[in-house]
């Protein structure tokens, strides 16, 4: 696995890893709507805190081999959009995506562009065998953007996660690397 961060560029976006200046900026837009409701992992409320530690973090996950956390930053004003993350099991080189984008800037193809971007990395540099993903029954937009980026329904986990004293069904994606190659 490289050492250094990579910045991976797409049609409208830049992913990169975020810098400590960006703190005040993570930690406003992952307190908008639904972030907290709709991932598994972000707290609410999400402190300030909270961003400038996952942001001092993101380069020792990577080295470790454990995660690659980039911000979404749109190219013609690098404003930070949202979080793609891919959590890495190297012992069965897999990879699980995840992320949000800011209120603002949904539907616009920010979070499959992104998805897309990391899901190719994730293949072509990591190596990986298999990219998958998981989101709430409820959260139709996540599932339109795996299946989007070419990830198969693999199927519905009936109330595998408890979320807010609710037990929630998780719908599973994935891709495996004979898929990804054939598509190229």
């Amino acid at each position: 696995m490289p050492t250094a961060l990579p910045q991976l560029p797409t049609a409208r976006l830049l992913l990169r890893a975020l810098e400590m200046d960006q703190a005040e900026r993570l930690f406003t837009l992952a307190n908008g709507p639904n972030i907290a409701d709709n991932t598994a992992n972000i707290p609410s409320p999400y402190t300030l805190e909270i961003a400038q530690d996952f942001i001092a973090g993101i380069a020792e996950k990577y080295r470790a081999g454990e995660s690659l956390n980039m911000g979404m930053h749109v190219r013609e004003t690098a404003e930070l959009v949202g979080i793609v993350s891919l959590r890495i099991n190297a012992r069965h080189r897999y990879g699980h995506l995840g992320g949000w984008v800011a209120a603002h800037c949904r539907n616009q193809g920010y979070a499959a562009e992104s998805a897309r971007a990391i899901l190719d990395f994730g293949f072509s540099t990591l190596g990986l065998q298999r990219v998958g993903s998981q989101c709430f029954g409820r959260n139709k937009a996540s599932a339109r953007v795996m299946q989007n980026i070419g990830l198969r329904y693999e199927g519905c986990m009936r109330e595998a996660f408890l979320k807010n004293g609710v037990y929630e069904d998780l719908l599973g994606f994935a891709m495996v690397r004979e898929d990804w190659e054939r598509a190229l």
